[in-house]
Order: C-alpha cells, then structure tokens, then sequence
C-alpha cells in the first residue's frame, strides 16, 4: 500500500500553515513595533516644560485653594 499520496497533501497543508502563522506573527510583530515607536515620538514631542516661574514671584493667594466644583 502507497501513503505517499496521501501523505504529500497532509504535509502540504501542515508545511503552509507554519509558514503563514510565521508570517502573520511576523507582521504583528512589526506593527508592534511601529506602534512602539509612534508611541515614543508622541511622548517625547510633548513640550517639555521650561523653566518653572519661582514661587516668590507669585502672589500669595495663588495656589492655595483648589476649586472642586468647576
């Protein structure tokens, strides 16, 4: 009895989808990359704040009460 026949479609079949799931892991993998850099340049495009006015130049009455119930 001949399975080589039989056989040959199986392994055909097995051999695409390892083939086509490292593909697809592949191209998440570079759109995981992607999205980490777009996150990164978000971030650090962000204005970094400059250099914060000394508190001894503020009135007194500034920065003492938080109004809660904007």
């Amino acid at each position: 009895m001949d399975i080589s026949s039989v056989l040959n479609p199986a392994v055909t079949q097995a051999t695409r989808q390892k083939s086509g799931e490292a593909v697809s892991l592949a191209v998440l993998n570079k759109a995981l990359d992607v999205e980490v850099n777009a996150a990164a340049e978000l971030i650090n495009s962000v204005a970094q704040p400059t250099a914060s006015v000394p508190t001894e130049k503020l009135p007194p009455h500034l920065g003492r009460n938080l109004n809660v119930t904007a």
